[in-house]
């Protein structure tokens, strides 16, 4: 199963790595509007990624999977940020002046929407593949638009890139995959397109997050307006 899921999640890697917002950054060119947009909701996304992992934790037992929730929560508030700061300067502006005012757009809520759905099955398999494809995504495409040779290094975003293709970033996911080997095979046979439809629906919310902020994706005004 898992490695059906990783050869399925490979269009989506080529299809985000070819997008806007992605060959913005291979060409040094993404907008400040895209980069803040991005970052508001990312903030928030990041956020919620964490509250699931606590939650999570209280779902599996053994004390080494705990171990792994709270160091990968430890990763967002305290490392992934670094990723953040990269974009921001690129942008020519402070973080947290940025996030000031975070943003919930429709392509993120269905997002966080779908992860929260998943986490309340009876099996941590479908949370977890809800939620892999967001280290796998990043790290795979960070590698690709690396391997290609097209960024330079004068290029304000390839730290970013190699934030994410690095070992710190993605040394989640072997225990990610693992844990996700073991939790599915406790579900029926016949359960299994369940669980690699929910980790390919994610890669597909990857890459709308992405659109999204390149799209300056917005609330209609009759729902900003409330």
């Amino acid at each position: 199963m898992i490695n059906e899921m990783k050869e399925r999640s490979l269009v989506f890697i080529d299809k985000i790595s070819k997008d806007d917002f992605i060959q913005d950054m291979v060409n040094g060119t993404l907008s400040e509007k895209a980069i803040c947009h991005y970052l508001k909701a990312d903030a928030i996304y990041l956020e919620k990624f964490a509250d699931i992992y606590a939650l999570l934790f209280a779902k599996i037992p053994d004390k080494a999977s705990k171990n792994f929730f709270l160091g990968q929560i430890d990763f967002i508030f305290n490392h992934e940020v670094g990723a953040h700061h990269i974009l921001a300067k690129a942008a020519g502006k402070d973080y947290h002046d940025i996030i000031a005012d975070k943003a919930w757009y429709p392509s993120s809520d269905h997002y966080i929407k779908h992860m929260y759905y998943q986490l309340n099955q009876d099996n941590p398999a479908y949370i977890l593949a809800a939620m892999l494809p967001c280290p796998w995504i990043y790290q795979q495409v960070a590698q690709k638009v690396l391997e290609s040779g097209k960024v330079s290094d004068e290029n304000p975003f390839k730290a970013w890139f190699e934030f994410y293709a690095k070992d710190e970033a993605t040394a989640c996911l072997p225990t990610y995959f693992e844990l996700l080997k073991t939790y599915s095979s406790q579900l029926p046979k016949d359960k299994e397109k369940e669980i690699i439809r929910v980790f390919l629906e994610s890669c597909q919310h990857e890459r709308q997050f992405f659109q999204m902020a390149y799209d300056q994706e917005e609330w209609p005004e009759e729902v900003r307006n409330v």
